[in-house]
């Protein structure tokens, strides 16, 4: 079954729900420029991870009060990108898809920004429909009468970048007064827990049990584990799941942000330190060590598992690896305001924008050639193709997607790269009607249906 990556938050007497993939990161708040006859919600602009951007108040957008809130959550929108200004993030959690989807009636009841709802840790959380929040009519600046208001909409070069790069999201933290970084797919969830009960005898790592959702998980010294002296701060924690099904709790001081970085800055180690795979290198020469939970607790694993308890150790030493079962890497585009996905693996490469020049009107089948660095390529404009209100600007320079077509390479236009998910083959229900695009089947995800295209149908026959 499907899961749902989700990063959740505090806003007003609400808990909030955000897909992850839809999250660029999670940053402490600039100065603001305010702009003028703009709604109450919509505070101006701020320039976070490099880019002028909306600052949204999401209490206020949602009808309920907030106190003040310095942390901004930054979203990619079918537009841009957003920062949601909260109060603070909680947790991130995994849900079950089948779990959301089943009550999307009674969350829009609440607020219409609402997809869904779950319960998680005895608290109901709401989904966002991040989709339709970008273009709620609370959010309109409006001109006083005779004024006529000109904008121009911020150059999506960084927002396309980061996307269709595959910059991996991490989590920084602090441990004993020091920054440390996890990769966000290491983590099954990030949460405040409840009491500890404490397990006598047990070695100075091991800070107690912790209940999550009435299952018994060992809470371990992220600090002790590093060889740092542990510190009484130790409040929230990292559940990630180990080899064989283990799962453990890693506490650590607080979480500082969520930040995606591309590949050329992250490092491997050298030299081996305990429970340290690799390092990032952040803005002056800011060296962050990341923490790979399986390498922290190896050190500790034979003693760790003699001391869980007997029912939750059982299924441990019995279930050996997990083998996954069959998926597919799902690419999610735009195109106009459909979301299309293509397998991934007939993906070469992602371009983060093209100039297309057009071919003469007597051409067949290619609306145009791309220069692609290493050599022109022809071209199909995806977006020719689909349903729109109006054509694509000649001055566009859209993403590009290149791939094996008939035996060379040739490049789709698109009009927003958004992002890669690791969909279960079961998800993908094959389509048997005709359609004017060629769509072989439709995934559910995220509380929207995704048409997944056929690459070698995209050609039309001569």
């Amino acid at each position: 079954m499907a899961q749902l990556h989700l990063l959740c938050c505090k806003s007003g007497d609400l808990t909030l729900a955000i897909p992850l993939d839809r999250v660029i990161g999670v940053v402490e708040t600039g100065p603001l420029t305010p702009l003028p006859y703009s709604a109450d919600a919509f505070e101006g602009l701020v320039d976070a991870i490099g880019q002028v951007m909306p600052r949204i108040n999401l209490a206020k957008l949602l009808g309920c009060e907030q106190q003040e809130g310095k942390i901004l959550v930054v979203v990619m929108d079918k537009g841009g990108s957003l920062a949601l200004r909260v109060q603070q993030v909680t947790s991130m959690v995994d849900v079950e898809s089948d779990q959301i989807l089943a009550h999307g009636a009674e969350a829009r009841a609440v607020h219409e920004l609402f997809l869904s709802q779950f319960a998680h840790s005895g608290q109901t959380h709401y989904l966002l429909d991040i989709d339709r929040l970008a273009v709620s009519e609370q959010l309109r600046v409006l001109p006083p009468d005779g004024e006529v208001m000109l904008a121009e909409a911020p150059a999506p070069e960084l927002l396309e970048e980061i996307v269709t790069d595959s910059h991996t999201p991490f989590l920084l933290v602090e441990i004993g007064g020091q920054t440390y970084a996890f990769e966000s797919s290491e983590v099954e969830e990030l949460t405040v827990p409840g009491p500890l009960r404490t397990m006598p005898g047990s070695p100075d790592w091991i800070l107690g049990l912790i209940d999550l959702r009435g299952k018994p998980v060992v809470a371990l010294s992220s600090a002790l584990l590093l060889g740092h002296p542990r510190t009484e701060g130790e409040e929230i924690c990292l559940v990630a799941e180990l080899d064989g099904g283990l799962e453990v709790a890693l506490f650590v001081d607080r979480a500082l942000s969520l930040e995606r970085f591309p590949p050329e800055q992250v490092y491997p180690m050298s030299q081996s330190m305990a429970g340290v795979n690799s390092y990032l290198v952040m803005e002056a020469d800011h060296i962050v060590g990341v923490i790979s939970p399986i390498k922290l607790v190896e050190q500790v694993r034979a003693e760790l598992v003699s001391m869980i308890p007997f029912n939750a150790r059982q299924v441990t030493d019995t279930a050996g690896p997990k083998e996954p079962g069959e998926s597919h890497q799902l690419l999610t585009v735009r195109v106009g305001d459909e979301l299309f996905g293509l397998t991934l693996e007939r993906i070469e490469r992602i371009l983060a924008s093209v100039r297309l020049t057009p071919l003469p009107s007597t051409a067949e089948h290619f609306d145009g050639m791309a220069d692609v660095g290493d050599g022109v390529i022809p071209v199909i404009d995806l977006r020719k193709q689909v349903a729109r209100l109006e054509p694509p600007s000649a001055d566009a320079q859209p993403p590009c997607l290149l791939t094996m077509l008939e035996g060379a390479m040739a490049g789709i236009l698109v009009d927003q790269v958004l992002s890669i998910s690791e969909v279960p083959a079961d998800r993908f229900e094959p389509v048997k009607d005709g359609s004017k695009l060629p769509i072989s089947h439709v995934v559910p995800l995220e509380g929207r249906l995704i048409s997944v295209l056929t690459i070698d149908r995209i050609l039309p026959a001569a």
